[in-house]
């Protein structure tokens, strides 16, 4: 992790100046100083993992929470430009993922940072949001056709209804396959009881895997 880069960020984070953070990362990818996976890996997701919430401050943590995971959306939407870019260079996967977190889960920074790692790699990935509904998933699934879906769940209460949407999934549509990815199934009991074909965590592990399934 580069820490210089980071520390300095997170600084400026923490005075919650959402001009000065979003120049200081485009400055920082413009002058080739960081990759994307670089500021999506050792910037963007360790500012959101590392924040803590001194007892003292309770009543103001979530809104600070809240206007840091603004800053930061931002942020990822101000990239996507560079991601057409590299797309340019890179030879399609000839694969459709699909990402979205189930509802109740509030949580889409990693689900947004995962669709940008595929398309890093080559997919055609689509985000169709946080806090989606079981019939809307199935809605979505049919109408596009992906080859995979992605569920990204970080609030461990929310593996209930994933369980059942991806049963559903399943039964529906054999044929499409489950990737599951976030806080959320680093519990091996919570990625046991869910029906999945694939576990992918981090920018390399999404690369290997557009590797293997290219066709």
């Amino acid at each position: 992790m580069n820490t210089k880069y980071y520390d300095v960020f997170i600084e400026i984070l923490e005075s919650e100046n959402k001009d000065q953070s979003l120049n200081y990362v485009l400055n920082l990818l413009d002058e080739k100083k960081i990759t994307l996976e670089e500021l999506y890996d050792e910037i963007l997701a360790p500012s959101l993992t590392n924040f803590g919430c001194n007892l003292k401050d309770k009543e103001i943590c979530i809104w600070k929470e809240h206007t840091r995971t603004s800053i930061i959306r931002t942020i990822l939407e101000c990239t996507y430009p560079y991601i057409i870019q590299r797309r340019k260079t890179i030879s399609p996967v000839n694969k459709k993922v699909l990402l979205f977190t189930p509802t109740d889960e509030y949580h889409e920074i990693g689900a947004i940072i995962s669709t940008n790692y595929f398309l890093l790699a080559g997919f055609e990935a689509q985000y169709i949001g946080a806090n989606t509904p079981k019939d809307d998933i199935i809605s979505a699934v049919r109408s596009l056709n992906p080859d995979f879906v992605g569920i990204s769940v970080t609030n461990h209460y929310n593996l209930v209804i994933t369980k059942k949407i991806t049963d559903e999934l399943k039964e529906t549509f054999p044929k499409v396959s489950i990737i599951l990815g976030g806080q959320a199934f680093h519990n091996q009991n919570a990625l046991d009881s869910i029906k999945h074909d694939y576990i992918l965590y981090n920018a390399n592990e999404i690369i290997d895997f557009g590797k293997k399934v290219a066709k």
